[in-house]
C-alpha cells in the first residue's frame, strides 16, 4: 500500500510535463516555469504525494547509530547523533524530486550554457587538494559523465536547479524521499549497503565513485537512486542542530539565515553510520568537496493530479 504514495515520470508526455508544478521564488510567491525543463530531467523525476512521514530518530536508535559508529571510529561520541532528536510526524506537501544525482554531464550543459565555472575548487594550494579536481576547465575524462558532480558549492547547486526551473530540496523533502513514510534506515530499509551504494573506499581519482543508477538493490521506496554514498548531497536549508525539535510540523524549511548548509546521504568515503538516512551534516555554502554533489526538487500544485 506504500506504493500507492509514489509515482514516478517515466514515459510521461509533454503535455503531462506542462502540469509538473509550482516554483517559489525568493519573496514566496508561486510561479509556473517550466522554460528550461530538459526532457531528461522531466523524465526522471519522482512525484513525492503530500502527506506524514517519520523524521529524525528517537533516543534508541541514537544509541545504536553510536554503536555502530565505535566499530569504525573508536573516537565516536554519542552527542554526534543528537540532532536527529527527536523523531516526529512532519506533513509535506506534494512535490518532485531527482531520481539521480545531477552528473558530469549534464553540469556541463549548464557551464557551456551559461558560462557558470566549471566543476573546480579553485582555492587548492597543495597537490592533495588539486587532485580532487576531475574536470580539467570546462572539460573532463570521458569515463566519469555518468558520475555524480562532486567540487560544487551551495551557490553552484542552487543556480543549476534554478537554470533547470527547479530548486534543492527541502531537508524534510530529501529525508522523506530517502526513508519512505515509516522513516527507514537506510533507503532500501535496514539490511547493509553492501551492494547497494558507494561507500567506504579511499581516493582513487576517477574510479572513486560511481555512475549514478548502479545499484538497483539501493533504490529507496519512491524510486531513487544514490541517496545513500556515492556523494553527499546539498539540501536547501540552513543548518541547526536543535531545529528538528523546535522547527515546524508541517512544511519545514529550516531557518531564513545561518552559518551553515545542511547536506545529507553520505558519501564514498563514509561508514555505514553516516549513510543512514536521518544522519546530518553541515557545511558552510561556500566550499567545494570530492565528496559532494546534489539533486535537483520541485513543488507541486495541491491540486496535482497523476495520470
Amino acid at each position: 500500500m506504500l506504493l500507492c504514495s509514489a509515482f514516478f515520470l517515466y514515459g510521461i508526455s509533454s503535455a503531462q510535463a506542462k502540469h509538473v508544478g509550482v516554483e517559489h521564488d525568493e519573496s514566496g510567491e508561486s510561479k509556473t516555469s517550466i522554460a528550461r525543463l530538459d526532457p531528461d530531467d522531466v523524465l526522471n523525476m519522482s512525484f513525492i504525494q503530500a502527506g506524514k512521514f517519520a523524521r529524525g530518530s528517537n533516543f534508541k536508535e541514537n544509541k545504536a547509530a553510536f554503536k555502530m559508529c565505535r566499530k569504525y571510529d573508536k573516537s565516536c561520541k554519542l552527542w554526534w547523533f543528537s540532532d536527529e532528536y527527536s523523531e516526529r510526524l512532519v506533513m509535506l506537501d506534494n512535490y518532485w524530486i531527482d531520481v539521480y544525482e545531477v552528473t558530469n554531464e549534464k553540469y556541463l550543459e549548464f557551464v557551456k550554457a551559461t558560462g557558470h565555472p566549471p566543476a573546480l575548487d579553485d582555492s587548492c594550494s597543495t597537490d592533495a587538494c588539486r587532485a580532487g579536481n576531475l574536470w580539467d576547465g570546462a572539460s573532463f575524462p570521458r569515463v566519469i559523465r555518468k558520475q555524480p558532480v562532486t567540487q560544487i558549492s551551495w551557490y553552484d547547486a542552487k543556480a543549476y536547479c534554478k537554470w533547470r526551473s527547479k530548486r534543492l530540496p527541502t531537508e524534510a523533502e530529501w529525508e522523506k524521499a530517502a526513508r519512505g513514510p515509516v522513516g527507514s534506515m537506510y533507503p532500501w530499509g535496514k539490511a547493509s549497503p553492501k551492494g547497494r551504494a558507494t561507500f567506504n573506499r579511499k581516493w582513487k581519482g576517477v574510479l572513486t565513485m560511481t555512475n549514478v543508477g548502479s545499484y538497483p538493490n539501493g533504490v529507496s521506496l519512491y524510486g531513487l537512486h544514490d541517496m545513500a554514498g556515492n556523494v553527499w548531497e546539498w539540501v536547501d536549508d540552513w543548518y541547526h542542530r536543535t531545529y528538528y525539535t523546535r522547527g515546524p510540523k508541517n512544511n519545514p524549511k529550516g531557518y531564513t539565515e545561518g552559518e551553515f548548509k545542511s547536506l545529507r546521504g553520505g558519501s564514498w568515503v563514509n561508514f555505514p553510520d553516516s549513510l543512514r538516512s536521518a544522519f546530518r551534516r553541515w557545511s558552510r555554502p561556500d566550499v567545494r568537496f570530492n565528496d559532494t554533489g546534489f539533486r535537483c526538487a520541485r513543488s507541486a500544485s495541491p491540486d496535482f493530479e497523476f495520470k
